[in-house]
């Protein structure tokens, strides 16, 4: 899974009708909130078998900090 393919998920585990970007902080989305951790927490499940604490994730300040919690591939490549 890419970067940007992990982006798209992510707006919709956030049910954000924008697009997300990397430098999007969380705290200025109006969809952040515990519902979103609780998304995030299994999308993550789902997607790559990792388990992901709440406290981590209320650790994050933008998107990019959930998104290097992932083993992503950051090429264009899968």
């Amino acid at each position: 899974m890419t970067k940007e393919e992990l982006l798209l998920q992510l707006q919709d585990a956030l049910q954000k009708d924008d697009a997300l970007n990397e430098n999007d902080e969380l705290d200025s989305l109006e969809e952040w909130d515990s519902l979103a951790i609780i998304s995030i927490i299994n999308l993550y499940e789902i997607l790559f078998n990792i388990k992901i604490s709440g406290n981590k994730l209320k650790e994050c300040k933008t998107i990019a900090d959930i998104l290097s919690l992932a083993p992503i591939n950051s090429s264009n490549g899968k």
